[in-house]
């Protein structure tokens, strides 16, 4: 897996709006695993998808 840099406010990126996701995929597999990691990594307890 990927640990991938986690934004934080007041990054002007996580006012972007996110899009629904429309089928689990391979893809869609493989980023949660990735935001899964990247949470543990710096020790957090939540994320939200906005922050990868």
């Amino acid at each position: 897996m990927t640990i991938r840099p986690i934004l934080t406010a007041p990054d002007p990126r996580l006012q972007a709006i996110s899009t629904d996701v429309e089928a689990v995929t391979d893809e869609i597999r493989a980023l949660v695993a990735d935001m899964a990691d990247s949470m543990y990594e710096a020790q957090g307890i939540g994320l939200a998808a906005i922050q990868i």
